[in-house]
């Protein structure tokens, strides 16, 4: 008997050992793909900055023209604040989402042989009625 393998614990040692360490490692790569998506880091960085950057200068401008061109450029800034601030907001509404799935992978991940057993059991029971 010796030299043979059994394959049923070098499954289980792959299922639960390499294979979920990349099922994890998956997951915490999906994370910094989403927060990289979204740029949350840039957009909190530069969330009270003016949206694409549309600012109009005050030089060479009468005092109502100056008015106008200070308006306006509070307006950019809070249209700006707005998208990042929902761009924010959704990047967190999709991580909860994917910590949903994730969790519910898991959890699938780690009953998966079990379950496979159990539904092959209960298949041949009400095959052969065993």
């Amino acid at each position: 008997m010796e030299g043979k393998i059994n394959t049923k614990a070098l499954f289980f040692s792959w299922w639960y050992g390499e294979a979920f360490s990349r099922l994890l490692g998956f997951i915490g790569h999906f994370y910094v793909y989403l927060f990289d998506l979204f740029s949350v880091k840039v957009s909190m960085a530069t969330i009270f900055a003016p949206w694409k950057r549309d600012q109009i200068s005050y030089e060479n401008l009468s005092l109502q023209e100056q008015f106008q061109v200070w308006l306006l450029n509070l307006s950019s800034r809070f249209v700006g604040f707005w998208v990042k601030l929902f761009t924010v907001l959704t990047c967190l509404v999709c991580s909860a989402l994917f910590t949903i799935i994730a969790g519910c992978t898991i959890i699938f991940w780690l009953g998966y042989p079990a379950i496979l057993f159990v539904l092959i059991y209960i298949g041949l029971k009400l095959v052969f009625g065993v």
